[in-house]
């Protein structure tokens, strides 16, 4: 696999001393790293008419407040999602955190004219299959700060892998997200 390289400070990936995974340079431009799997994310994007928008920020975002999720400039919007402006990954976990709090400001403002103190912390998990029948759980908030999800933790500790977790992948989060998550139903 053939990398372009980057200013210094722009990819912390890439990683020139201690030479643990035999990468080596090609050139001024390239390296080359050796590799027995790969699996490379596509650069993630708002839709077009999102980034056309006066909604969005100058990255094409919708421009929100990553704790209250209103928006910055318009304050009858807010965003929840994959559009949203916020430094968290763009998963279905995360979308579980914020939708309760967008539900929440939204009441608050009809009834109070004001935000609820609902806020969201930029939760967010990643299911990490490392091997057939073991899994693990990433999860996380803004600053990339452990955060850990009250319900899933009082059943197991999801950052060691484990068979159970592994369950819950395969069959626990597809009925969530099925039967909860796209039905609007509380989970917390």
């Amino acid at each position: 696999m053939h990398f372009k390289i980057v200013s210094e400070g722009e990819n912390q990936c890439i990683i020139n001393e201690n030479n643990s995974i035999g990468e080596k340079t090609s050139g001024d431009t390239h390296v080359i790293i050796p590799f027995e799997i790969l699996h490379l994310a596509p650069p993630q994007s708002a839709p077009d008419f999102i980034k056309a928008s006066p909604f969005s920020n100058e990255a094409g975002w919708i421009d929100v407040n990553i704790n209250t999720l209103q928006h910055n400039k318009y304050s009858n919007v807010f965003a929840v999602g994959d559009a949203a402006a916020l430094p968290t990954a763009k998963t279905g976990a995360a979308i579980r955190k914020q939708a309760p709090t967008v539900v929440g400001n939204i009441l608050h403002l009809i009834d109070n004219n004001s935000l609820s103190s609902r806020e969201y912390k930029g939760y967010s998990s990643c299911p990490l299959v490392t091997g057939y029948g073991k899994m693990l759980l990433a999860e996380f908030g803004y600053n990339n700060v452990r955060m850990s999800d009250p319900i899933l933790t009082k059943l197991v500790d999801t950052s060691k892998e484990k068979w159970s977790m592994w369950i819950l992948k395969k069959y626990g989060l597809p009925y969530l997200y099925w039967n909860k998550m796209l039905k609007g139903k509380m989970m917390d």
